[in-house]
């Protein structure tokens, strides 16, 4: 039986054929593209009047910044994109952890406190507490790995 790729993996899969994807891109451009650069002045702005230089400027700085906007609406639109897939995983993995989970008939158990003392109360309290604790699986919050080996009061 196949096991699901964790969510390290899928994420270490994504970055791989976005970086591949790029420097493929890359390449394809530098094949395709012709790069003659020209002379620095090729379209002679130093000879035109303020005006004239003026009206190249704002046009070269809109080109610069639609292109930025147009590239950011792009990122944005692959980052919701692998959002979806990341939630599409995610989901998968819970519809198949749903599948393995086998539900434990509830106990019957009655208490009755009137008729009993107060340590046998106590007692079934606390087994009911220990079964419970039982049925889960066991859940580490640190990977420190010291052990108390005595507690001295000051």
């Amino acid at each position: 039986m196949k096991q699901p790729m964790s969510k390290k993996k899928v994420v270490k899969l994504v970055i791989f054929l976005v970086i591949a994807l790029a420097l493929l891109a890359g390449l394809i451009y530098l094949m395709v593209v012709d790069q003659d650069y020209g002379s620095p002045d090729k379209l002679e702005i130093g000879g035109k009047n303020f005006g004239e230089r003026l009206w190249i400027g704002i046009q070269v700085s809109l080109l610069g910044m639609g292109i930025v906007f147009v590239v950011l609406i792009i990122l944005i639109l692959f980052v919701n994109v692998l959002r979806y897939l990341m939630e599409g995983v995610k989901k998968l993995g819970a519809k198949k952890a749903e599948k393995k989970v086998t539900k434990l008939p509830a106990p019957e158990t009655v208490l009755q406190i009137e008729g009993n003392t107060e340590e046998e109360v106590v007692a079934v309290i606390t087994a009911a507490i220990a079964a419970y604790y039982d049925a889960q699986e066991p859940v580490y919050m640190s990977n420190l790995k010291f052990r108390v080996r005595s507690i001295k009061e000051i």
